[in-house]
């Protein structure tokens, strides 16, 4: 995704009046005034702002002749207004990122496309160490047993549908045991390090995209 810089500058010319015209809107005098130059015709700044300004699409209000203007695809912002829509940093004199009709910053697009931890929603970013199983990831702190909460990170776990158990837990809350000794009957848990187990996890450090 590529990052753009704003397009150039406003199509007209503010400037105080030396010679004797009118304002093109409302005939008042403009010699020894400011005045706007725009499509060919003189204005003062008041009706410029009244019939000529754009309009600001994140404040909604006319951008001034005085004031400074950022345009990007037909679309028009004070400089002031100009911002990443996450993180609300200024982005005037930045690079930026168009993305589904929202302005970002470089850094906020990088967490907007990175994967989302299942344990708390938020992004995976570059130095974050994280665990996947199935093709689901989480971060590595967030990777919790759904009965007592202790993380279980790289360690050894038991899946059951939508929740995961540590060692521990499963035997207590699972396990069948044997009728004689009345100890459980343990099978391997996942992440064990079986040759032949399935299901196993990927524990890895995100890093930045190339």
């Amino acid at each position: 995704m590529a990052s753009h810089r704003h397009s150039g500058p406003s199509s007209y010319k503010v400037g105080t009046m030396a010679e004797k015209f009118n304002c093109h809107y409302c005939r008042d005098a403009l010699q020894g005034k400011k005045y706007v130059q725009k499509d060919g015709h003189h204005c003062c700044l008041k009706c410029f702002d009244k019939f000529c300004a754009n309009t600001c699409v994140e404040c909604r209000k006319p951008i001034g002749a005085d004031a400074k203007e950022v345009h990007y695809k037909n679309r028009y912002w004070h400089d002031t207004c100009f911002r990443c829509a996450k993180c609300l940093r200024s982005l005037a004199n930045e690079t930026f990122v168009a993305k589904d009709n929202k302005i970002l910053c470089n850094k906020c697009t990088t967490r907007e496309d990175s994967p989302k931890c299942k344990g708390c929603f938020k992004p995976i970013v570059a130095g974050d160490q994280n665990v996947e199983y199935k093709g689901t990831v989480w971060h590595k702190e967030c990777f919790t047993c759904s009965n007592c909460k202790q993380v279980i990170g790289t360690g050894s776990f038991f899946p059951k549908g939508e929740d995961f158990y540590c060692v521990t837990c499963h035997e207590t809350k699972f396990a069948k045991h044997c009728v004689k000794c009345n100890k459980g009957l343990v099978k391997a848990p996942v992440w064990w390090p079986m040759k032949d187990n399935p299901g196993t996890t990927t524990a890895s450090t995100a890093k930045n995209a190339p």
